[in-house]
């Protein structure tokens, strides 16, 4: 067992939109989602191949939440799946500056390994076990009533790993989102917000701890069709291709231009939305509509108090659907524009469940879309 403190800097941004989940609000609101809006989190790779498991957790006076994997996300104190006999890298930040820690509890509640104090929000640090008989909680020792959860054991018999290779009709890789059941993820990491390698790896989603049983399959990136499937895990690991063929809109019906500012979207045209902070779109459902905007603050983000992540690579176009911001799907994403005065043009279908659109780097800059 290990225990390994982070650095601020160790902390990689977590993805603004992953189609079903974006961290947003504010953290006046006192809420667990307003304190994930102030942090930022590193991902996992989810994986059952001996290697272990990634798990990531936000500690707060009110109670543990869940980050990833997805089973766990957002949940309060979830219960933490282990693989019996494999490694687990627990990681958990900070989300509201008082003194936490971790700490791991056999079922007589004596202490079989704890994480340093933590009092800086923001600040994470990690525990590497392994999975043994006899695990049962885990909890903080400041906060040992309200920040207290269950430790689930899992034979590494009973689960399985699915791999979904998403590919175009040329059968080269595409960079998508993927979703199996509750669980989410991206077939490779140019999928991801954030920079994109010039070689990508084999666009492959990986999925872990599924039991056996049928999953309904959803794979989705922009420009393409969306793909829905089932597959079926019956005692043994299983591969999933998924082929995604590419879509091509009619001629806009209207062609809307904004300007993006710091923290806000500025109409320009038509007429109808010039000077317009944040203005509506009004769509009709079914019609192809462009949207030309231009990038006038280059790739500067405003600083926030306790944004410690990367920055992304610029500021880029997002329709989501309306709801709470953790409620959110993402119907278009843009590339990233990263020099001031570059323009980009974006054309997509509207869709009856559009509801939002925002630039992913400033969650503040978000206008209405009212699809009729």
């Amino acid at each position: 067992m290990s225990n390994e403190q982070r650095s601020r800097d160790d902390v990689s941004r977590r993805g603004v939109l992953r189609g079903t989940a974006a961290i947003a609000g504010t953290a006046a609101a006192g809420t667990a989602g307003a304190y994930r809006d102030e942090i930022d989190f590193r991902l996992p790779a989810t994986q059952n191949d001996g290697e272990g498991r990634t798990l990531s957790l936000l500690g707060i006076v009110g109670g543990w939440v869940g980050v990833a994997p997805a089973e766990i996300d957002g949940r309060s104190n979830p219960p933490l799946r282990l693989i019996e006999g494999e490694d687990h890298e627990i990681v958990w930040t900070n989300g509201d500056g008082s003194r936490h820690n971790f700490t791991l509890e056999d079922e007589d509640g004596n202490v079989i390994e704890a994480t340093d104090f933590v009092e800086e929000q923001g600040e994470s640090t990690s525990l590497t076990v392994t999975a043994e008989e006899g695990m049962a909680g885990y909890y903080c020792v400041p906060h040992p009533v309200q920040m207290r959860g269950p430790i689930e054991l899992i034979d590494a018999d009973e689960v399985h790993e699915l791999r979904v290779r998403v590919e175009d009709e040329n059968g080269d890789p595409l960079g998508a989102e993927v979703f199996v059941g509750d669980h989410h993820s991206f077939s490779d990491v140019a999928a991801k917000p954030g920079q994109q390698e010039a070689e990508a790896p084999p666009a492959v989603a990986r999925f872990d701890m599924l039991e056996d049983g049928e999953y309904d399959v959803e794979v989705w990136t922009y420009g393409h069709e969306r793909l829905t499937d089932t597959v079926t895990i019956d005692g043994d690991d299983a591969a999933f291709t998924a082929t995604l063929s590419a879509t091509e809109p009619g001629d806009p019906a209207e062609t809307y231009s904004m300007r993006l500012e710091e923290g806000r979207w500025v109409g320009v045209g038509p007429d109808a939305i010039a000077d317009e902070e944040n203005p509506t779109l009004e769509l009709e459902a079914g019609e192809t509509y462009a949207l030309e905007w231009e990038n006038a603050i280059g790739q500067h983000q405003p600083e926030g108090e306790n944004r410690t992540y990367e920055p992304l690579p610029g500021h880029n176009f997002v329709i989501a659907s309306a709801g709470g911001t953790n409620e959110w799907n993402t119907y278009v994403r843009s590339d990233f524009l990263s020099e001031q005065g570059e323009t980009q043009t974006v054309e997509f279908v509207a869709e009856e469940d559009m509801g939002v659109y925002l630039d992913q780097s400033q969650l503040d800059a978000v206008g209405e879309i009212d699809v009729q």
